[in-house]
């Protein structure tokens, strides 16, 4: 590979990075990124040189850092969820019911999903 490329993957893998930090708190959608930027972090680190290496090095540690931001995201919102409320095929029928324009249905039929209360949020 020449080193231009592989300095190229090198910022790739920066910007994922960044990208998969700034992400992390959109429901844990930072992993995707996180995962492809550490693909190119390692591409980088093994077949780089120089500057492509450093980058690389960079590369890691940010999408590292997005990944387990990600998970950790993702394993709070698990735990804040009543999985038997989301799975029952009962409460997601009387959402046909509900008045769109009505936000304190809408809030109501959303708490019954939540561990926490949701009307303190916002």
């Amino acid at each position: 590979m020449e080193e231009n490329a592989k300095k190229g993957l090198g910022i790739a893998a920066v910007i994922l990075g960044g990208f998969s930090i700034l992400c992390c708190a959109c429901l844990g959608l930072g992993i995707v990124p996180a995962i492809v930027g550490m693909v190119f972090s390692i591409i980088c680190i093994v077949r780089g040189t120089g500057s492509g290496k450093t980058l690389g090095v960079v590369g890691i540690i940010l999408n590292g850092i997005g990944f387990l931001l990600g998970v950790y995201v993702l394993v709070s919102l698990g735990m804040m969820l009543n999985w038997d409320k989301v799975m029952d095929p009962q409460i997601w029928e009387q959402l046909e019911k509900i008045d769109p324009n009505d936000q304190n249905q809408i809030r109501d039929w959303a708490q019954q999903f939540f561990r926490i209360d949701i009307n303190t949020l916002g």
